[in-house]
């Protein structure tokens, strides 16, 4: 994720706004002091503008344009760097002016300058503790794979320490004596690959969002090529790391990685700091709003639910998120307390054979007040909470159970990549009719097409279908 003009415009409009604020409540106090037309001047708004001119290009060089990871890492050391630097710019120039002008100057600029630099402080603060937050609900974690012999030019392990959890080294596969081998971080057992399509299976099975090629003899040709083909056409963000022998010494490459030399990247499409804050903002937007304005008709079917059986309101169950990490997943309870025990005498019944979720017509577990709740969507409204938590998204693939990941197929881990949602293609194109591999099919091509206004038309097409559930009695459930 590189410094695209979106970044940089919103990182440009937040330092102006909040230095202008700043600089006007201190006008105000100022002048409060001083008269009010000796507060500011033209020649000190250009002197400020410099320091501001001055302070973002040092920031652009340092910081903007590289990784998040970076971000995480160095914010506050580049910041006083470069806020420093920019102040002795402006203290600088004020030495050259004449003594009358700089006798003007220099008491508002020993007040206006502290200002600034607390300014850029409070701004860049933000900005790191508000990546640190998405990092940390997983959004930007990614498994890697190595794949080659990276010899002398860097220790994977170390190479993915001190990045700000938006990494996970998962192991790496490399030839040995013309053969491939599997070696995973988490043991120091080696597996023997046969092929390239071997390879391609660990991928999926690993759930590997990022892969680093490691040119060398230990990486021919046309096994990169393949597995490059393969990488863009399942959206698998990649990396080429160069023989730094053969390379020259001004080291054209960029810097993705800290301790990595990557000549060439080609990230996924999910890997957009703005993209993903919005839809991050647009989630606890909406998902605050919810909980706020349907309070009174949730307290209303946790009464009815109580009432009917006298079991519990809410079902709890565990659930496979982004990356394979189980999460408490939120629901109002529709079946019967002892549903779980029931379902094997019921596998015979299962509607979607084609795969390892349980689906049945006219489900003998499902209560009366059951029925209601799932016809009109309303048994999913605790799921706000996993939204708010972080641990889902309003849209994004629905997250399976443990036994039912269990039994995926090598392609179907990729959706795990993604942050779990409500709502997802699957259930606006129609949950009922489909089978496991439309299902899967459907989350694979949100994965590899997903943009902000993919998840909006979801979203509306999603209120749709539930307002149509209340006004058309035979409205298709969502």
């Amino acid at each position: 994720m590189g410094m695209g003009r979106p970044k940089l415009f919103i990182i440009l409009s937040n330092e102006a706004l909040v230095l202008s604020v700043a600089f006007l409540l201190v006008k105000k106090a100022y002048g409060a002091l001083v008269r009010a037309d000796a507060a500011i001047s033209s020649r000190m708004i250009l002197i400020l503008a410099l320091c501001f001119a001055a302070y973002f290009y040092l920031m652009w060089r340092d910081l903007y344009y590289r990784n998040y990871h970076y971000y995480l890492k160095t914010t506050y050391r580049i910041v006083l760097k470069n806020t420093t630097i920019a102040l002795l710019l402006v203290l600088a120039v004020t030495a050259v002016l004449s003594g009358t002008e700089r006798s003007q100057l220099l008491p508002a600029l020993l007040v206006y300058l502290p200002v600034g630099a607390l300014s850029f402080f409070f701004v860049h603060g933000s900005h790191f503790l508000w990546i640190r937050y998405l990092s940390h609900i997983g959004y930007f974690r990614r498994n890697c794979l190595i794949v080659g012999s990276p010899g002398g030019r860097f220790a994977p392990e170390a190479s993915f320490q001190d990045i700000g959890n938006t990494k996970n080294y998962v192991g790496r596969i490399y030839r040995e004596g013309g053969k491939w081998e599997w070696r995973g971080h988490s043991t120091s057992r080696l597996h023997r690959i046969k092929s390239i399509r071997d390879v391609k299976r660990v991928i999926l099975k690993e759930n590997i969002g990022e892969i680093i090629f490691v040119l060398g003899d230990g990486l021919r040709e046309a096994a990169l090529l393949e597995l490059v083909r393969f990488c863009k056409t399942l959206a698998i963000g990649y990396f080429l790391v160069p023989d730094q022998s053969r390379m020259p010494k001004e080291r054209p490459w960029n810097r993705v990685f800290p301790r990595i030399p990557v000549l060439e990247r080609s990230p996924g499409n999910r890997d957009s700091l703005t993209n993903i804050s919005l839809k991050r903002l647009l989630d606890l937007f909406v998902a605050v709003g919810t909980l706020l304005l349907f309070l009174p008709l949730g307290l209303l079917i946790a009464l009815v639910v109580k009432l009917e059986d006298g079991g519990p309101v809410f079902y709890f169950a565990t659930r496979i998120g982004k990356n394979g990490r189980p999460i408490r997943f939120y629901k109002y309870r529709t079946m019967v307390v002892d549903a779980e025990s029931l379902k094997p005498g019921l596998e015979g019944f299962n509607q979607r054979s084609d795969g390892p979720l349980f689906k049945m017509k006219n489900d003998p577990r499902v209560t009366r007040v059951g029925r209601i709740l799932r016809k009109h969507s309303l048994d999913e409204f605790p799921q706000m909470l996993n939204v708010l938590l972080g641990n889902m998204s309003l849209v994004g693939p629905r997250p399976h159970l443990p036994e039912e990941v269990a039994k995926y197929q090598e392609g179907d881990y990729l959706r795990l990549e993604c942050v779990p949602g409500i709502v997802g293609l699957p259930q606006v194109a129609g949950r009922n009719t489909l089978g496991f591999k439309e299902w899967v099919g459907l989350d694979l091509k949100y994965r590899k097409t997903w943009s902000l206004a993919q998840d909006i038309r979801i979203m509306l097409r999603t209120a749709k279908l539930v307002l149509a559930s209340f006004l058309k009695p035979h409205a298709p459930r969502l």
